[in-house]
């Protein structure tokens, strides 16, 4: 008899990749051109984009930030009520991600001061443009939540998701 594989979406490569393009996308830089991710804030906007839950819990308790509503698929899951904390504090597989981009040259590195920070590149808007789902929508649209609290430090988005997921 053969076994069909399993297939768990959040761990496919292909999503994965789309889903930190498309982050760059929409979150290297502030408005007035400044980078904004280094390591740290990759990690936690792709917890939160990956996680709407932790991002609508994190937005409805901050008054100034933009209220969004969750879809169906995104509460009341397994994945809601067990939430995977791990890429918070392991960085390896965001690294490895980083790595395949580095590779394709859909990212590039820029040196402010004693820190890094990823940027998108022409290839990598180009291949963010060139895919269209209902997913990426979304995930371009909680993007967008996001930048609203770009300016706040990777160790107070922690301190400020950390009471959600109960630690």
């Amino acid at each position: 008899m053969n076994k069909l594989p399993f297939i768990i979406p959040e761990r496919d490569l292909n999503l994965r990749i789309s889903v930190v393009v498309m982050i760059l996308d929409r979150l290297s830089y502030t408005k007035r051109r400044k980078h904004i991710l280094n390591l740290d804030k990759l990690a936690i906007y792709e917890f939160l984009v990956t996680q709407p839950f932790v991002l609508h819990e994190l937005v409805k308790n901050d008054s100034s930030l933009p209220y969004f509503s969750l879809q169906e698929n995104e509460k009341g899951s397994v994945r809601t009520k067990y939430i995977n904390k791990k890429s918070l504090i392991d960085y390896s597989s965001i690294k490895e991600l980083l790595q395949i981009l580095l590779i394709y040259q859909f990212v590039k590195i820029e040196r402010d001061k004693n820190e890094f920070f990823y940027v998108i590149t022409e290839q990598g808007a180009e291949f963010i443009d060139a895919i269209e789902s209902d997913y990426l929508y979304r995930v371009r649209e909680l993007c967008d939540v996001i930048s609203k609290f770009t300016s706040i430090s990777s160790s107070n988005l922690k301190r400020l998701i950390n009471p959600i997921l109960g630690v």
